[in-house]
């Protein structure tokens, strides 16, 4: 499910590592879902969130 809401930005998440990308997408779905982004913000936004996670920023 979650990966068909952003199934047009397949070739931007297949540049990102696997456990990024699933945090990611997780967090994209809650942005476009609840906050009402466009799917770019909220895939951008996501991305943004999970490497910040990731480094422990």
């Amino acid at each position: 499910m979650k990966e068909d809401i952003f199934k047009d930005y397949q070739e931007r998440l297949n540049s990102l590592d696997e456990n990024i990308r699933a945090v990611a997408l997780k967090h994209a779905r809650d942005f476009h879902l609840n906050k009402n982004c466009s799917k770019e913000e909220a895939i951008e936004r996501g991305i943004t969130k999970a490497e910040i996670a990731n480094r422990k920023l």
